[in-house]
């Protein structure tokens, strides 16, 4: 069994409230909270839809056993480090040496160095990869994620009943396709 955790949440949003005030052209704060609540459900959108963590924030992943190769299943990520439960009940940091952590079809898959193989897991043992998650500020497909973001917020706030925004679809489309 896997499951992530968040260690550290992001500290900001992908696209802040000012952002998304001027795209709507809103010069009172009166409606902050409803536009707020918009922008958190587009983001939380995006990033369900396109596998993405758009904030920096850190993550842990946590394991059962040592599959054969590990797939990391959100990204953009970094491997901040890899410990487990020894068979002495331990827990050990593994030596970055260990391991091979690549990026293929968008998501990081870690497995063993040439030669080697996964430590010996204690029999109620757990593995612990820590990873930083997001986009650097400035990364070309966060600019992506942020239309989208902002497309979104707007179709929201100006649909309140609710609407399907084509525009938004089609930015989460590319932004996934460009991850593939």
């Amino acid at each position: 069994m896997s499951g992530i955790v968040t260690l550290v949440p992001p500290q900001d949003r992908a696209v802040t409230l000012e952002e998304a005030r001027q795209q709507l052209r809103l010069d009172a704060h009166d409606e902050d909270m409803l536009l707020a609540v918009h922008l958190d459900a587009a983001q939380a959108e995006l990033e369900r839809l396109a596998d993405l963590r758009l904030c920096p924030q850190a993550l842990a992943m946590v394991l059962d056993a040592w599959p054969d190769e590990i797939t990391v299943p959100v990204r953009p990520v970094t491997i901040a480090a890899i410990t487990y439960t020894a068979t002495g009940g331990a827990t050990v940091t593994l030596p970055e040496a260990a391991y091979v952590a690549r990026a293929r079809h968008g998501f990081v898959r870690i497995r063993p160095a040439a030669g080697t193989s996964w430590p010996t897991l204690a029999p109620d043992g757990q593995i612990t990869i820590t990873l930083s998650a997001g986009f650097a500020e400035g990364h070309p497909d966060l600019a992506i994620a942020r239309a989208a973001i902002l497309v979104k917020t707007a179709s929201l706030f100006e649909n309140r009943e609710g609407a399907g925004c084509l525009a938004f679809d089609t930015l989460v489309n590319q932004l996934a396709a460009r991850w593939v």
